[in-house]
């Protein structure tokens, strides 16, 4: 690889773009927000992307002090690249991001693929804090095998990796129809009636969540 390109202005936001501008690189943290990452997990994840390219990004997060190189706890101790401090201050950014990229979705583009990973940003992205304003809630999902989960508290939202103590709600569906549900091509009512979505809760608690995770209008 070149030397760094630099946008050589004496202002923050072209420095945090000499960090964080490359192309692939806000998508690799964005990857990195939901856990930790083989390098495998993010080639895999990263469609498109070369292996030197990645190997390049990753060692320039590095180098910024954005990310880390961990070994997984026994009995994997497989070596992984997680976000240090610093890097997750950047979840904000991706978050709102992604927000302002809601209106720029429609149906996905032929060549288009999704990862259930990336669903923990796509639940910050559509977060509506007003309507979770006094709510304390736990909504737990299984997206093509994947769990994760969010944890709402009074109008603030975390995600994470695994499987939710004792959710609210439960929702399980393949990745397929998941994304058919987001997109607004398949009805939530209808999917869980004809069996594509279990859900496992009270339909308040899914009234409630559909609320929380629907976006405000701009």
């Amino acid at each position: 690889m070149g030397k760094k390109r630099s946008y050589q202005q004496y202002c923050s936001l072209a420095r945090a773009l000499d960090i964080i501008g490359e192309r692939w690189t806000l998508l690799i943290v964005r990857d990195l927000l939901g856990g930790p990452r083989r390098y495998k997990d993010l080639q895999e994840s990263l469609d498109g992307i070369g292996s030197n390219l990645l190997a390049a990004r990753l060692k320039d997060l590095e180098s910024a002090g954005l990310v880390e190189n961990i070994k997984q706890p026994p009995p994997s101790s497989v070596k992984s690249y997680q976000l240090t401090a610093r890097g997750r201050t950047l979840e904000p950014t991706v978050a709102s991001l992604a927000h302002w990229g809601l209106d720029l979705l429609a149906a996905p583009r032929q060549n288009d693929h999704w990862q259930p990973q990336w669903n923990h940003v796509a639940l910050k992205a559509r977060f509506n804090p007003q309507e979770a304003a006094g709510l304390s809630a736990t909504y737990a999902f299984e997206i093509g095998g994947y769990p994760h989960y969010a944890v709402v508290k009074d109008g603030a939202l975390a995600t994470f990796e695994g499987t939710a103590p004792n959710p609210d709600l439960l929702l399980k569906a393949s990745d397929e129809d998941f994304l058919r549900v987001v997109e607004g091509e398949l009805n939530l009512k209808e999917a869980i009636q004809s069996g594509l979505i279990s859900v496992e809760g009270s339909g308040e608690s899914l009234l409630r969540m559909a609320k929380v995770f629907t976006p405000e209008q701009s």
